[in-house]
């Protein structure tokens, strides 16, 4: 029987659409205490990085019988650095998986301007007027996962 979609071709026909809705979200729907790791998947810009995880990912949520967006993950708040940015969480993000297992993402995180261009964040620091609401993305760079104990 002849397979239609490869592995990571099933990856990317699931990452791109969640990656254009992702840059949807304001920065409010990123800024809690959390996010789900949906919200957090869907602002990260596809790489083969990215499409690795998600399979990790999806093979871990499929085995556990739970939904990306029922799973919590906090980052790193900015604000001190950037105030620019109210309420800013960057990478590493903690995702706290069923069966205490934790997934600690590390990422570059970038600003979407109104233009639709992306800056690293360091770089906001140096625009003197930032539109509200702030948008963002992330690139996806390393990842570990460990049993909580």
């Amino acid at each position: 029987m002849k397979r239609i979609f490869t592995l990571s071709q099933f990856a990317i026909a699931i990452a791109m659409p969640l990656t254009m809705v992702g840059w949807a979200f304001s920065s409010a729907s990123l800024a809690g205490d959390s996010l789900s790791l949906k919200q957090l998947l869907s602002s990260t810009q596809p790489s083969p990085q990215s499409q690795k995880l998600m399979t990790e990912i999806s093979t871990i949520v499929n085995s556990s019988k739970t939904y990306a967006d029922q799973i919590r993950c906090t980052g790193t708040n900015f604000v001190k650095h950037y105030n620019s940015l109210p309420k800013a969480r960057v990478a590493p993000f903690d995702c706290r998986f069923p069966n205490n297992l934790n997934l600690k993402v590390y990422a570059q995180t970038f600003v979407i301007l109104p233009s639709g261009r992306t800056t690293p964040i360091e770089n906001a620091k140096n625009l003197n007027f930032m539109p509200q609401p702030v948008y963002f993305s992330y690139k996806i760079t390393s990842w570990n996962w460990n049993k909580a104990h």
